[in-house]
């Protein structure tokens, strides 16, 4: 079975084990129609949340891009996996991760604690980073909002393109040197946009109103 989310879009499924699994925007999720055998196997293209119910007997594993997979029995932790992007990252909430990648021809395991975050770069050595956090950021789109705590712009220009179903055009490399703190709910993209011009004088404008693969609307950002 698949299930997939559009630009813009965020909804929840509920698999046969009745772990529930909240999607982000672009999405795709793949599992069975019951789980049979000695492990629940499912495949993820995009960001998810996942509070997976507990069975120590049929542990949980997420197949994701760029030969990476996590191994859980039931916990709560967020994945961030495009296969577009050059980092994979996860954060746990509650229980225990391991975390499976691929090094030198090796499948290697990282274990991760309660509030950790790992980043995992996909390009050249491959090297992982491991860091503190208390989720909010991380899983704050789950919530329908989007909170930036000194998120390089990068990063946040990523949040908000998967929020708001639009495109940047980054015309000026010295933006990356930005980060940015404040929290939205609401609020359209423009007034975040303000909000960095006032910041960090970013400017923007639309490049045209007209529909970018027939969703989307592009932004350029000097």
């Amino acid at each position: 079975m698949s299930f997939s989310t559009g630009p813009g879009v965020t909804s929840s499924v509920l698999l046969p084990d009745s772990t529930q699994v909240y999607l982000n925007s672009e999405s795709t999720l793949r599992y069975p129609s019951a789980f049979n055998g000695d492990k629940r196997e499912i495949e993820l293209e995009g960001e998810a949340y996942f509070a997976v119910t507990k069975n120590t007997g049929q542990p949980f594993i997420v197949s994701m891009p760029h030969e990476t997979k996590i191994r859980v029995l039931g916990t709560s932790f967020n994945v961030n996996a495009y296969a577009d992007q050059e980092e994979i990252t996860t954060t746990l909430i509650e229980g225990k991760l391991g975390f499976v990648f691929r090094d030198e021809q090796k499948h290697k395991q990282t274990i991760l604690k309660p509030y950790e975050k790992l980043t995992y770069h996909t390009t050249g050595k491959r090297q992982l980073e491991l860091q503190k956090t208390d989720g909010e950021v991380e899983t704050s789109w789950k919530e329908g909002k989007i909170i930036f705590n000194n998120t390089p712009f990068k990063e946040a220009v990523r949040m908000l393109e998967k929020r708001y179903a639009v495109v940047f055009d980054i015309k000026n490399p010295k933006l990356y040197r930005h980060a940015f703190t404040g929290t939205f709910t609401n609020q359209r993209v423009e007034r975040i946009l303000e909000f960095f011009r006032l910041s960090s004088h970013v400017h923007w404008k639309y490049v045209n109103m007209e529909k970018f693969n027939d969703e989307r609307s592009i932004i350029e950002l000097y």
